[in-house]
């Protein structure tokens, strides 16, 4: 009945097999610059235009406490949102999603709009690694500033760092809403898919 074999469903064994076949997934220039601009912005502000390192260190530690507050609220609400939308899609109408090939990725169509779905989680809980090591070795007197303290030049080393990562996560907070907002409409083109479907059914 189906051109394709039912080991390719769950080929996948692990999170980075996901994450291996979502890049194929390429986000919107849109999406890039802003992200990029963004990142820019605040490297020119960390490097060059703001004079006390103090106040770039406390937005840094600042920031990745909201961060991690932010990311794992949403994570949780994601994740309750897609378990409702997966039990409720009809089987009938993924397994034929899945007999067809997404042209742009080379993905089953099945897993081109389920990775785009995953995309979205594993950034948020990448970015929730970045934000926990921050919050709990970035501190004052914390792991990375006590190590740091023993390297040559530490000073210097221990700025570049604070202003890398201030850039990062800075604009992480930018690429994370506009993931959000790719979720959303992913959610919607679904729908409107399935609606679709069962006007051709009917």
């Amino acid at each position: 009945m189906y051109s394709f074999d039912e080991s390719e469903l769950t080929s996948e064994k692990s999170l980075w097999d996901v994450y291996k076949l979502s890049r194929r997934i390429l986000p919107s220039k849109f999406q890039v610059i802003f992200v990029l601009i963004s990142f820019m912005a605040l490297a020119s502000n960390s490097f060059f235009l703001s004079s006390d390192q103090g106040v770039i260190l406390a937005d840094l530690r600042k920031w990745s406490e909201m961060g991690f507050s932010f990311s794992i609220t949403i994570l949780g609400f994601l994740i309750a949102g897609f378990t409702i939308f997966a039990t409720l899609s009809k089987p009938k109408m993924m397994l034929a999603m899945m007999d067809h090939t997404n042209k742009e990725t080379g993905l089953p169509t099945l897993k081109y709009n389920f990775f785009a779905f995953m995309k979205v989680f594993i950034a948020y809980i990448s970015f929730l690694v970045l934000y926990a090591l921050i919050v709990l070795f970035g501190q004052a007197d914390g792991f990375v500033s006590n190590v740091v303290g023993y390297l040559p030049n530490g000073d210097c080393v221990k700025s570049i760092m604070i202003n890398i990562l201030y850039a990062i996560v800075g604009s992480s907070f930018i690429y994370l809403l506009l993931l959000l907002k790719s979720f959303v409409f992913n959610i919607y083109a679904i729908v409107m898919n399935m609606l679709r479907w069962e006007y051709h059914q009917d």
